[in-house]
């Protein structure tokens, strides 16, 4: 097991503004302890036993902040634990000199030498449980993820199969929202990548670069946070950790929804428009229809449909049925004769969703029919479907909100209620409230030579 962190805290926290003027933004107390005491408390709960950490900043003050500090578990004698202090500035000299997010990486080789480690920014809190979850051994060094609904605010990690393809600082156009939360797995290789990089546009060393020399060799992957991650960063974050702190059922209440979800009135100028923007970037909607909540995404992005399958816990090998404009559409993706068409014409729009054998140049997602060599399509009688599938042009998917097992909903609240405290979740929700009382379409198999009921709407 990996015991050793390092963990950075050398820096003031501008952002913080008057309150970190005398002292570095790791001390300012929240619910009367410091900051840092509660990262330091998950880290001894989650097992590890010697952290080191890199200071600047008031180094002085957070030297008497660990003479007062006792970890939170009363057995541990002082003996069997080690907390020790490093200065970026007496190493690599002031802040004018050198700075950056890699700084406190080049100031711990000769401690690691050739062990694993952990290594955490100090300004965010993670969970015991995310801890343990990044203490993995191996040859490959990792970084801790979460999806945001502002990835524009933070480094997006490009991942392919697990690996880590790229890090994008603050992307101006949407590449994703899986971020980088701060918390790394690193092997002793990740001190070589040090000396091949060169200050940024900023004048800056930073860990971006480091992540990207590890993952153009294939030697990075991405865990995804599987608890929770709160950034302290600015004043405000103060409230929400101090709420945080006090009632998770009360965090939940003020800030889940807000922190979690987009959401917006389906009844909005904005809603098409701003559905169809997500779409076309691979995002997954959660949108009202004429039976009940759905997931839709493109049909055609191998991504944003494996991200609806992630979202709703679904077995690979179930097929997801698909939304088209209209015949027209329809025929570009299945095989269908001039009977199979006008009988179409009679039944859609509609809630019977129709499987036909699929063209082999649909262009559809894979996951779509899974193994499968039929796929399941309807046109939708609700007008909000409609006009974000004549805008988009394209196939949506057409599977219900809710998580694999659940029922499908009509209820708002019950959509949120499944997905809110999940850490892969709907980019944007289009609410509009409660939904008439219906149920899931029926489906009917015309893939052979007799039609077969396999879902008999009610």
């Amino acid at each position: 097991m990996i015991k050793k962190v390092v963990i950075a805290a050398a820096g003031q926290g501008t952002r913080m503004l008057h309150l970190t003027r005398g002292k570095p933004k790791h001390l300012i107390k929240v619910k009367k302890r410091p900051f840092l005491a509660y990262l330091l408390d998950n880290l001894f709960l989650a097992g590890y036993r010697d952290l080191i950490l890199v200071v600047g900043y008031k180094e002085e003050l957070i030297k008497e902040f660990l003479g007062r500090y006792k970890p939170p578990l009363k057995s541990l004698r002082k003996s069997q634990y080690k907390i020790r202090m490093v200065s970026q500035y007496e190493i690599l000299g002031p802040k004018s000199k050198m700075y950056g997010t890699a700084c406190p990486l080049m100031c711990v080789k000769k401690i690691i030498g050739k062990q694993h480690f952990l290594f955490v920014v100090g300004d965010n809190l993670y969970s015991a449980k995310d801890f343990k979850a990044v203490n993995v051994e191996g040859k490959y060094s990792y970084v801790a993820g979460i999806y945001h609904k502002k990835p524009e605010k933070y480094g997006v990690l490009v991942t392919d199969n697990g690996f880590l393809k790229k890090v994008v600082e603050k992307p101006k156009k949407y590449i994703g929202n899986l971020i980088n939360t701060g918390l790394y797995k690193f092997t002793p290789e990740v001190f070589d990548k040090l000396s091949k990089i060169h200050p940024s546009p900023r004048g800056e060393y930073e860990i971006t670069d480091v992540l990207n020399l590890l993952a153009r060799e294939k030697k990075m992957k991405v865990k995804k946070i599987q608890d929770y991650w709160i950034d302290f960063g600015n004043p405000a974050d103060i409230i929400i950790l101090s709420c945080f702190l006090r009632s998770f059922k009360k965090f939940k209440k003020l800030f889940g929804r807000s922190r979690k979800f987009e959401v917006i009135p389906a009844n909005s100028k904005y809603a098409v428009e701003k559905a169809v923007e997500y779409l076309k970037r691979g995002q997954v909607v959660v949108c009202p229809t004429d039976t009940v909540y759905g997931l839709i995404a493109d049909a055609t992005s191998n991504e944003a449909v494996e991200k609806v399958f992630e979202i709703k816990e679904r077995k690979k090998k179930k097929a997801i049925p698909v939304f088209v404009k209209d015949i027209k559409m329809a025929k570009k993706l299945v095989i269908m004769d001039k009977d199979m068409e006008n009988f179409l014409e009679e039944i859609w729009p509609g809630k019977i969703t129709v499987a036909l054998r699929k063209k082999k140049n649909s262009g559809l997602a894979k996951l779509i029919s899974s193994k499968k060599k039929t796929v399941g399509l309807r046109i939708s009688d609700y007008k909000l479907i409609k006009e974000i599938l004549k805008k988009m042009d394209g196939p949506l998917t057409a599977t219900s909100a809710n998580i694999s097992g659940k029922p499908s909903t009509t209820k708002i609240e019950e959509v949120f209620k499944y997905f809110e405290d999940e850490n892969i979740r709907p980019d944007l929700i289009l609410s509009a409230g409660n939904l008439s009382h219906s149920n899931p379409s029926t489906v009917i198999d015309f893939s052979k030579d007799k039609p077969k009921i396999v879902r008999r709407g009610r």
